[in-house]
């Protein structure tokens, strides 16, 4: 049995991690990133009342066990607790976490010349690729697929582009170029052989939500599982 049932994704508001531009940590969000989660309760609020969540009584929420996450998580009142998933955290970046890539081209030259020639294979040292995010969010992949209620996950950037490049089909090389904003709720609704798509993004000076509709083509074949 097909799953029509709406898929919702958004990065955690922005942390203090962003705000200085560093890779990693796990710290809370900065005063922007409170004003997006804040804005996410009435977001969510509309859509069950008079949204694509309207005909549905229960929903899952998925997120990660990082500050950011949890924290983002919190405002989304849907009478449910969001489940917490180590497979969810952002990539690990190793030895770089918590510098900026200025700081990782100055003391890692090495290592940024082959992130910037491979960022789909690249590895950070200790750490993680995107490659191996793509096997790491299988299981997510499939509970998706199989869960009879509406998801939402709060997640992170390259977690998210792996997520959302399943569903909407990008090629993997594609993967890590996928543009995941902050600030920004996608919504996938999967159709027989499309996936309809509407972006919503928080702008924070004017706290209004601007909405695009958009519609890949939906394709039975599945990359992922090729690699």
């Amino acid at each position: 049995q097909e799953n029509h049932n709406p898929i919702y994704f958004t990065r955690h508001g922005q942390s203090l991690a962003n705000l200085h531009q560093k890779v990693g940590l796990d710290t809370e969000l900065a005063p922007d990133g409170l004003k997006y989660a804040e804005a996410l309760t009435d977001f969510f609020k509309k859509e069950r009342e008079s949204g694509d969540l309207k005909e549905y009584s229960s929903f899952k929420i998925l997120t990660s066990t990082l500050k950011r996450a949890i924290q983002t998580s919190s405002y989304i009142q849907l009478d449910t607790q969001p489940i917490r998933l180590k497979r969810l955290d952002e990539i690990n970046a190793g030895i770089c976490d918590g510098l900026t890539y200025k700081e990782i081209e100055v003391q890692y030259p090495l290592e940024h010349f082959e992130r910037d020639r491979d960022k789909l294979r690249y590895r950070y040292p200790r750490g993680e690729s995107y490659l191996d995010l793509v096997h790491r969010i299988e299981p997510i992949i499939f509970e998706i697929e199989r869960s009879k209620e509406p998801i939402i996950i709060v997640g992170h950037q390259a977690v998210l582009r792996c997520l959302y490049a399943y569903f909407t089909r990008y090629d993997i090389p594609e993967v890590p170029h996928i543009d995941i904003p902050l600030h920004t709720v996608f919504k996938l609704v999967p159709e027989t052989y499309f996936c309809e798509e509407k972006k919503y993004k928080y702008d924070i000076k004017t706290q209004t939500w601007s909405e695009e509709i958009v519609v890949f083509p939906h394709m039975i074949e599945d990359d992922f599982r090729k690699i």
